[in-house]
């Protein structure tokens, strides 16, 4: 083998080992990429779902995306558009009132995410459950647990990831009678002070709330405390 044969091999071998590398790299980018789709479709849901604990229905609204957004929850039908959602979450869910009412309490505990993205990086779907615990209005005798599973669609909008989509059935409802809930915790120890003070109670909430440290994922508003004004509505 002369020279210019060992030349020509050795390219060649070069080119391959160039192009698998290449082919490694394009496949390592498209996984890095999968993991941050799922990381902001992940905070998408949980926000969504502190969102609804909150009673803040239009930063539920602002999550989607604006064509061909829909929400579905059990069996109260299907809404279609962005602000027909807002309008359900808010008249229907919400009996017209933003915010929480003192001494209220709603959770929906996001859970078991399953969440499948297209290969083309451009919507997504996802199956997780949420655990239900509530005492809405606040002076009702009962205490609600419940148990919804979630079939939910994503489509990534100008660039940006937001919910197309929210469908919810429910597996169980439980209205339990309830003796007493309380919020206050305990108090400062007397024999070991703190070194500074805790977290004021919100008046309005009946109990503390920490604030937000995120903007809203979608809009990048700020985030207010979710006190109802109940002479307003919100």
């Amino acid at each position: 083998m002369d020279r210019l044969d060992e030349l020509t091999q050795a390219l060649r071998a070069l080119e391959a080992t160039v192009a698998q590398q290449a082919d490694e790299l394009a496949r390592t980018r498209h996984q890095l990429g999968l993991l941050e789709d799922r990381a902001e479709i992940e905070r998408l849901q949980y926000a969504y779902g502190y969102f609804i604990d909150n009673r803040m229905f239009r930063e539920m609204a602002d999550l989607f995306c604006d064509e061909g957004a829909w929400i579905e929850i059990g069996q109260r039908g299907r809404y279609l558009g962005k602000e027909r959602i807002h309008a359900f979450l808010l008249r229907v869910l919400g009996d017209g009132r933003w915010g929480l009412a003192k001494d209220e309490v709603i959770n929906h505990v996001q859970q078991q995410p399953i969440i499948t993205i297209a290969d083309d990086r451009q919507s997504a779907k996802s199956r997780a459950r949420a655990q239900v615990q509530g005492n809405s209005p606040p002076d009702t005798p009962h205490f609600l647990l419940a148990d919804g599973i979630y079939e939910n669609e994503y489509v990534r909008e100008d660039g940006q990831w937001k919910i197309r989509g929210i469908g919810v059935t429910m597996t169980f409802y439980a209205a339990l009678e309830r003796a007493k809930i309380w919020f206050p915790s305990a108090p400062p120890s007397e024999d070991m002070p703190p070194d500074s003070p805790s977290l004021p109670v919100v008046e309005a909430l009946g109990r503390q709330f920490n604030p937000w440290h995120f903007t809203h994922p979608v809009k990048g508003y700020k985030l207010a405390i979710p006190a109802s004004d109940l002479a307003t509505g919100g």
